[in-house]
């Protein structure tokens, strides 16, 4: 079957936008015993229906690299004459999710693997007329892109002249298995009452500073509901207002099915919590809310192109009454092939490896993402933890392989990798580029663990951006100290981790005199010259990997001999370039000189025991705990209680105030101006310790402190 010798990229009037909503037609026919099968490519994402079937979800991608889809339709197609009609977004600007490029559509369909209809000027197009299009509708945040509103009454408008679109074919099939979309998930409807609108430029604003009045005694209603629950609005209010909980944090598809007896402007709005006293659909700009318009009657409604990530869903229903049959989420879990167990005489720990497992599934979609509810976003840093700990708990490689490659394929023209790719950001963050070089080094590791071969070929494919990164930081070494000074232009940012003094300026460039060796900065840059060594050590380049690790091994010399801080008896994170001034003291930093094994002897014995609290060390935080639990456990038998207490200790506070998955930072949904998220990837960390230090690998071997020593620096 050979692709893309008939279809073409189409486009259609007003579809080359921001923002923009086309619905393309096509017909085929089956033949009894016929396999149909349909190659489709589009810019941004598309969804159809066939046999009650939703197919949905462009894989993400480059504009240089488009990646096709290859469905069978077979199931659902039936014998005679299909129809379907493919309903495409575009985007059309940056965001951290998706690049704004040209819109487009591309598809062939295939009967026995004849091509039988396929995208062309013969096309049948029209502008989706009932979703507004256009910047004019709001951002859901910054990273992730436009919320939505979409009026049921409008009818389709009439075709338009379909265009043809100049761009590449699509040349690689889906690197990943699809998504699969789960009935709607049970929820309960657990207050309702009316509410009054104070208005508001956004729906979000609308819904945050409503008011709300409370209505009768609530009881347990569980959606979805077959006969419905019904609702009514107090006199002189503006109508109804609903909040479903679906009992923990989930990420999928909107799923409405909503019985209004007249035309009614529906509000929804989705959140992680309720410390509002309602869903938080409003916070720094972010708008996490959208509007539904009913028509009278029965409406039900899923909207394919917006994941959410949520636990409570709030509805504000502009009617004197509604009956409600569902409200909530169809889950769009990535399907795994493998989950490994953890079971522990403690109950705490394994609860935490539970969790901790979902918290990663549940930002596990077109790639690694670092958050459902907020962002979506692909970082090197945050998905360096989601791999690791990935390997253990589910044995995936394919996914894995797929983000590595699109992170590489985001090499900028400065040699660093984009802030999330594949996305265009305009700044950077210099040390998430350096993790990247250890990302790849621990992906040949695990393929050979796991999959049993390692994945050389796939490795050398990735190795010119790994030299790329390499060299880069080499040459921005100081001649004089053979340290690395931080990136003074505005176009990075010398973030580490969300720690004060640790999380750079976002904007603004460094003044000369304000110009600092960061000693965080170094260490990543030394473990990622290990790294690339010892890629190159096990692909057979011993002459490359002795260039990488004398680099490796200078750096080290420079941070242990500038860095280090006797009277502290730990390492400085920064040096003032113009006065040698030393300061800030914090455990990331000393355990990233540790792990870069930069720390020996009596300084490494020293740092050990700074980072168990002894020392006044600003803490570390969640994400880079791995680096703190990995220096500590260089020593099992001395810090192995210590870190499995910690995990319990912090974990186990999570776990304590309602977690159903592990937040950015041990301040929950109060951190980043009352926007922080109560899922993220990069939380997952404990798997690694129990996997790899806690028990044998042996699976039926169990017990907390029977230490394995299978670590990969």
């Amino acid at each position: 079957m050979k692709l893309w010798k008939h279809g073409s990229w189409i486009s259609t009037e007003g579809f080359n936008g921001v923002n923009t909503y086309m619905d393309a037609e096509v017909s085929f026919r089956k033949e009894a015993g016929q396999k149909i099968t349909m190659a489709l490519s589009v810019d941004s994402n598309y969804a159809f229906e066939l046999g009650g079937k939703l197919f949905f979800g462009q894989y993400a991608d480059y504009p240089f690299d488009k990646v096709y889809d290859l469905l069978d339709l077979t199931g659902a197609a039936e014998d005679g004459e299909n129809r379907i009609t493919i309903r495409c977004w575009h985007q059309g600007d940056d965001s951290s999710t998706v690049r704004g490029e040209q819109a487009g559509l591309i598809f062939e369909i295939f009967s026995d693997g004849e091509c039988t209809a396929y995208s062309g000027p013969h096309t049948v197009t029209r502008p989706v007329t009932a979703y507004d299009m256009g910047p004019g509708v709001e951002h859901v945040s910054g990273q992730l892109g436009r919320s939505f509103h979409y009026d049921a009454r409008v009818k389709p408008s009439a075709p338009v002249r379909t265009l043809t679109a100049d761009k590449p074919l699509p040349a690689r099939v889906r690197p990943i298995r699809k998504l699969e979309l789960g009935e709607d998930e049970p929820a309960l409807l657990t207050v309702s009452g009316s509410f009054s609108d104070r208005g508001g430029d956004t729906v979000g604003k609308r819904m945050q500073f409503a008011a709300l009045s409370f209505g009768e005694q609530n009881g347990k209603r569980h959606l979805p509901s077959a006969d419905g629950i019904r609702l009514e609005s107090r006199a002189g209010e503006d109508g109804i207002f609903a909040l479903i909980d679906t009992g923990r944090e989930n990420a999928g598809l909107l799923s409405l099915d909503i019985e209004v007896s007249e035309d009614a402007e529906i509000l929804v709005g989705w959140g992680e919590q309720l410390e509002d006293l309602r869903v938080r659909t409003y916070v720094g700009g972010r708008n996490f809310a959208a509007s539904y318009y009913a028509q009278a009657g029965r409406n039900r409604f899923i909207h394919p192109f917006r994941r959410l990530g949520m636990r409570y869903l709030q509805l504000h229903i502009r009617a004197k009454e509604a009956r409600i049959h569902y409200a909530g989420i169809r889950t769009t879990d990535y399907p795994l092939e493998h989950e490994d167990a953890f079971t522990c005489a403690d109950s705490l720990h394994s609860r935490v490896f539970e969790v901790s497992k979902r918290t990663l599934l549940l930002c596990m979609h077109e790639h690694y993402e670092d958050c459902p509810w907020r962002e979506q976003a692909l970082y090197s840093m945050d998905s360096r933890n989601q791999m690791l700990c990935g390997y253990l708990a589910f044995r995936e490689l394919d996914f894995p392989k797929a983000s590595i490659r699109l992170m590489a394929q985001s090499i900028r023209e400065d040699d660093l990798l984009e802030l999330c790719s594949p996305a265009r950001v305009s700044i950077t963050i210099p040390s998430f580029s350096a993790i990247f070089l250890t990302q790849v080094y621990e992906y040949l590791v695990y393929s050979e663990r796991i999959g049993g071969a390692a994945d050389e070929v796939f490795v050398r494919e990735m190795l010119p951006v790994m030299r790329r990164i390499a060299d880069m930081f080499i040459r921005r070494r100081d001649p004089d100290t053979g340290l690395i000074p931080c990136f003074t232009e505005q176009k990075y940012w010398n973030f580490y981790e969300w720690q004060k003094g640790l999380d750079g300026s976002i904007s603004g460039s460094v003044a000369e005199d304000d110009v600092t060796y960061d000693a965080p900065l170094c260490a990543f840059v030394s473990f990622g010259l290990r790294s690339l060594a010892d890629t190159l050590d096990m692909l057979g380049d011993p002459a490359g990997a002795a260039y990488y690790r004398g680099e490796h091994l200078s750096l080290n010399a420079a941070v242990n001999r500038y860095f280090w801080n006797e009277e502290r008896g730990a390492y400085a994170s920064y040096i003032k370039r113009k006065t040698g001034e030393r300061f800030h003291f914090a455990e990331l930093t000393n355990a990233l000189i540790v792990y870069a094994d930069a720390a020996e002897g009596e300084r490494l014995d020293s740092t050990l025991v700074s980072l168990t609290g002894k020392s006044g060390l600003l803490p570390v935080t969640l994400s880079h705990s791995i680096f703190k639990y990995d220096a500590l456990m260089r020593k099992p038998g001395d810090y192995a209680r210590f870190v499995f207490a910690d995990i319990a200790r912090q974990w186990g506070y999570m776990l304590e105030h309602g977690a159903t998955s592990f937040w950015e930072t041990i301040d929950g949904a109060q951190d980043f101006g009352n926007a922080g998220s109560l899922c993220h990837g990069w939380s997952a960390v404990p798997i690694r310790f129990y996997a790899e230090y806690a028990v044998k690998l042996d699976p039926s071997v169990t017990g907390l402190y029977e230490c394995a020593m299978h670590t990969i620096r």
